[in-house]
This record gives structure tokens, C-alpha cells and sequence, in this order.
């Protein structure tokens, strides 16, 4: 097999989306106005994400032998993912999303049917492993697969010293056991990027601790969020927060002397003998926002892709850079289809100095 720069071990869905202007009642009957077929699985659209930005990257899943299936192998094949991980079952469909769309409002019903997803076990992760595919520059997961599996991924890819990655999404619930499994992923992340959202139910999780409405806007818990993963073993913990950008808990050392002014600190903590500092950093003005669907993705996959193939960079740039790849992407309509791609974007965001952000 060839050398990998980003390995996902994730999700496969298909989303089938009808858009109505009217959402019928219990045992109506209504006429929808447009249907839509798309890719998703928060899995495979990160993958996209590092793929179409020029990483060399595969995804390890599990998808059935329906034509959904074949659809999106060929979908993935075409854009030269590395599909060799992906194994088939009879024993469950293809993992689908239905959504219905209220076009007047823009309100969605979501149900997510997981299928084959969910029969992804650690054994097969272990072939994977065996076959190459743990051995990418980095390793990349989330939380649409069992969370057995995801444990067991994540600690084989840091047994072997790569980049671990964990957006841990969707929020695990709090079901008996899930706190554990929890404490044990962020044990061997190095990176974990939760958003706002997710950052304060992975607390609760663990820590029976609640917030209030008024206290999820607060910048002070999420900086709060930042300091408990440090404590349960991230290395660079980081929450996401839409146009807002994000805020990342870093070591001293890896802060520009010099940040751009879209980066501040704003406070810095001494933890473990170290000085870490928390850095906030700004997304761009994006002046016609059409769909936010796939940003966080969008997000995430350039992330890794910074990570695997532009290291020298550090830690602030690369998140920088990634803010603005995910920035563009709410200016097209889907989630794979709006993910820009490397010939799409300005050269000097693959270079080796600071980059200038132009404007979206």
C-alpha cells in the first residue's frame, strides 16, 4: 500500500433529503417539492475534506451490499479515496439519513438510521491496522461508529506514534459505561475538537455537571471545556464556535511573537510545570452565507490535512488555515460538494510563511 497522510476510521451515510413547503401531520399524505441524494457520514466527509485539499487519505468502514453502497464506493473511487478499508456486510443497509426540509422556514427533521456503521468491531479495525492503514501520519475519528471501535482505533494509531484526532461527534449520551470509554479516547488524543455544544455535554458526561442557557454563550466555560480535556490527556484541546471561530488551549512555545490580528490570547495557565496559553482565533467575514451544513467538517478534514502534510507550520497557523478553508465552504450549497479544493484555493495557503487572509 501506498504511504497515507490522513486515515479516517468512521461513518458512511447516504443522505436522502426531501424539501417541502409543508410537513405533514401524523397519517398525511403531502407533495414534496425537490428530492436530493448526497453524501454523508461524518466520517467520510472529513476524509473528502483532507482529500480534495491534496492528502493522500483512505477511510476504514463499513458499508451494506446495497446500492447505496455501490454509489458511493464509485463516488469515493472517482475522487481517488482509498477505499480498500471499506468492507461490505449482508447483515445490515448502508448507513442513510432522512431528512425532510421546511423550505419557507429552512427547518429540518433529521432521522439517522446508522446500519452497517454500527457492525464495525475492533477486530476489524485490527485487519485494518495489520493492512497498513493505521500507519497514515494521521488518524482521524468521531463518534457515529460504536465507541468500542473508536477506542480501539484510536489506541493502536497512538500505540504506533501517529497524530491522533478525535472530533467527538455526535455527543456520546450519557447510557451506562460512556464516560469510561470517554476518559479512556482522550487519554491517547492529541487533538480533540469538540464545538460549543458538544464541549459542554462531554463535561456533563463525565462530571454530572450543568449549564444553563445563559451560560453556553460564555467564553469563560469554554475556556473551562479547554482546561478539563488537557486534564483528561489532549494535548491540544480545541472548541470550535461557528462564524465565531474557535479557541484552542496551546503551549507558550508554539504562539507567534508576533500573531496576526485575527489571533489573541486570551488568558495563560500554568499546567504540569508548562505555561499554555489560550489563543482565540477569528474566522473571516463571510459576506453571503449559503449553507453551513458541512463546515465543521469542512473544518476538521483541513485540520488534518495541515497536520499530516504542512507540520512545520505549527499549530496556530494550522488551525488558522483551516478556519479559512471552512469559512469558504458555507458559500456553496451541500456538505462534499461545497468543500473547496486545492486548485480552488489561493497557493499561499499551502506555503511555508504566514498566510495572508484574503478576503472571501
Amino acid at each position: 500500500m501506498e504511504s497515507l497522510d490522513v486515515s479516517v476510521v468512521g461513518s458512511i451515510n447516504t443522505d436522502l433529503s426531501v424539501f417541502t413547503d409543508v410537513v405533514p401531520s401524523a397519517g398525511e399524505t403531502v407533495m414534496g417539492a425537490q428530492f436530493v441524494m448526497g453524501y454523508g457520514g461524518k466520517g467520510a466527509n472529513q476524509c473528502v475534506a483532507t482529500q480534495f485539499l491534496g492528502s493522500r487519505s483512505a477511510i476504514v468502514s463499513k458499508v451494506g451490499s446495497d446500492c447505496f453502497a455501490d454509489r458511493y464506493l464509485k463516488h469515493l473511487n472517482a475522487i481517488s479515496v482509498n477505499t480498500e478499508g471499506i468492507i461490505r456486510t449482508d447483515e445490515a443497509s448502508t448507513g442513510l439519513a432522512l431528512i425532510t426540509v421546511q423550505r419557507d422556514r429552512g427547518e429540518n427533521r433529521i432521522i439517522v438510521v446508522p446500519g452497517s456503521n454500527m457492525l464495525l468491531t475492533t477486530a476489524d479495525v485490527d485487519s485494518a491496522a495489520k493492512a497498513g492503514f493505521l500507519d497514515a501520519g494521521v488518524v482521524l475519528c468521531q463518534l457515529e461508529i460504536t465507541a468500542a471501535t473508536t477506542l480501539h482505533a484510536l489506541k493502536l494509531a497512538h500505540s504506533k506514534g501517529r497524530i491522533t484526532v478525535l472530533n467527538p461527534a455526535p455527543s456520546p449520551s450519557k447510557a451506562p459505561g460512556n464516560a469510561e470509554l470517554l476518559s479512556e479516547m482522550l487519554k491517547v488524543c492529541d487533538y480533540c475538537c469538540p464545538n460549543e455544544t458538544e464541549a459542554l455535554q462531554l463535561i456533563n458526561i463525565s462530571t454530572d455537571r450543568k449549564f444553563s442557557p445563559a451560560e453556553e454563550g460564555c467564553l469563560h466555560n469554554y475556556i473551562t471545556c479547554l482546561s478539563w480535556l488537557a486534564d483528561c490527556g489532549v494535548r491540544y484541546p480545541i472548541v470550535t464556535m461557528g462564524s465565531e471561530g474557535l479557541i484552542a488551549l496551546v503551549p507558550k512555545s508554539s504562539v507567534p511573537e508576533k500573531p496576526t490580528k485575527d489571533v489573541s490570547i486570551e488568558q495563560q495557565i500554568e499546567m504540569k510545570g508548562e505555561t499554555k496559553c489560550v489563543v482565540r482565533l477569528k474566522a473571516p467575514h463571510v459576506p453571503t452565507v449559503v449553507d453551513t451544513t458541512g463546515a465543521g467538517d469542512c473544518f476538521v478534514g483541513a485540520f488534518a490535512h495541515f497536520l499530516a502534510c504542512h507540520r512545520s507550520i505549527g499549530v496556530v497557523e494550522q488551525l488558522r488555515r483551516a478556519v479559512w478553508i471552512a469559512s469558504k465552504s458555507v458559500q456553496k450549497v451541500g456538505t462534499q460538494s461545497s468543500f473547496p479544493k486545492r486548485t480552488e484555493l489561493p497557493a499561499a495557503i499551502f506555503g511555508k510563511t504566514v498566510f495572508e487572509w484574503p478576503k472571501l
